[in-house]
């Protein structure tokens, strides 16, 4: 048996924390520290020409009427020496003020969350991919009022990174996604329950592609008995991305993997999930095992593990002959409070081996920073 290698990013200084140079966390305006602040979900890629990229959330406060409203922006840094000093480049997304279309009478804003990049070469030419986590924000209420019926997808497609900002997308829904919001297709598994079609929308999306084949790999959250997670499930779709983003036709391919993956891992669901090709070529799975928490009302997120992917055409994961699940590595935070840490992602070119992001994370609060682990699966 090979031991699986463990990182706890809590203990000692096995990880160091990643520093953007040229962008803040963000500070209250007289300069004070923010209840909402830090860097998150983040995504690294290498580019063909070595660059590698980092993109991120940003959490901060916009006020209106002097009220503080939780917002989230999409930066984006970049690494000229193989991820040992990182750069601010641009804000790659902004939260925006909008109307609710489903209620035009509410004033907010449209966030932008989680967002996950991808390099391919088509024709012999570097074309960049994006996908986002996309909701309503609205000014009375901020994030617990979000309505759930306005959660969608967004796909992007434009010539580099920094192009992403004002590039052509696709909006994807699930099944609760209210069709006031436009979407190009709704992405609904064959195999999910009658019931739960109609009460779900997409979160934590990821993209792979391979021979000429786009796959988004995305959670279902269920919003019907929502502390039942067990029904939250990890599906692929593929599509072949060829023309407008819009006009894209996806086909749904299977689960990945579900409750029954992860109570293997002593969870409850897998969540947070990153598709890349790891060190020695094999394909990965990063993912957050996840508890819902009664007291409190909300998701554990219990570090992450990394597993090998068998296909994600007919998609499975590797397991042993005993059914286990073969672990290439897993991340802890044993100095995270009851709500648990944040996601994770990973470039086998970065210096910086896989990313964690630690959070702290209340019913009022959340700050979070991403953590270099060097481990390198």
């Amino acid at each position: 048996m090979v031991e699986t290698p463990q990182v706890d990013c809590g203990a000692g200084d096995t990880c160091k924390e990643l520093v953007i140079r040229g962008d803040q966390k963000y500070t209250l305006p007289d300069g004070g520290a923010s209840p909402f602040a830090g860097y998150a979900d983040p995504t690294i890629r290498q580019g063909d020409d070595g660059v590698l990229w980092l993109s991120y959330s940003w959490p901060h406060l916009k006020f209106v009427d002097r009220k503080p409203v939780p917002s989230v922006d999409i930066h984006l840094a970049k690494s000229k020496d193989k991820g040992n000093t990182w750069d601010f480049v641009s804000t790659l997304f902004t939260a925006t003020p909008v109307s609710n279309p489903v209620m035009s009478s509410q004033a907010g804003y449209l966030d932008y969350e989680v967002v996950n990049l991808l390099p391919v070469i088509i024709n012999g030419k570097e074309t960049w991919f994006a996908v986002t986590l996309n909701y309503f924000v609205p000014e009375q209420g901020g994030m617990s009022m979000r309505p759930s019926d306005s959660f969608h997808i967004r796909v992007y497609q434009a010539d580099s990174p920094a192009d992403l900002a004002n590039a052509p997308f696709a909006v994807l829904a699930g099944g609760a996604t209210n069709a006031a919001w436009n979407p190009s297709r709704s992405l609904i598994p064959d195999d999910m329950s009658a019931a739960d079609k109609r009460t779900f929308f997409w979160n934590e999306p990821s993209l792979y592609y391979e021979n000429g084949t786009l796959y988004l790999v995305m959670v279902a959250f269920n919003l019907k008995n929502r502390e039942d997670i067990s029904r939250d499930s990890v599906y692929v779709f593929a599509t072949k991305p060829d023309g407008q983003p819009s006009s894209w036709q996806w086909k749904y391919k299977g689960k990945l993997v579900g409750n029954s993956e992860a109570k293997l891992l002593g969870a409850t669901r897998l969540t947070q999930v990153d598709v890349v090709r790891g060190k020695q070529g094999d394909l990965l799975l990063i993912a957050s095992p996840d508890d819902w928490n009664y007291s409190i009302g909300d998701y554990n997120h219990k570090g992450c593990v990394i597993m090998e992917i068998v296909s994600l055409e007919k998609p499975a994961v590797k397991k042993d002959d005993a059914g286990d699940l073969l672990l290439r590595a897993e991340i802890t935070d044993s100095q995270a409070n009851e709500l648990g840490s944040a996601a994770c992602s990973y470039d086998p070119s970065s210096a910086t081996g896989m990313l964690f992001t630690r959070r702290n994370k209340t019913q009022s609060t959340l700050t979070a920073s991403i953590w270099q682990t060097f481990i390198q699966p």
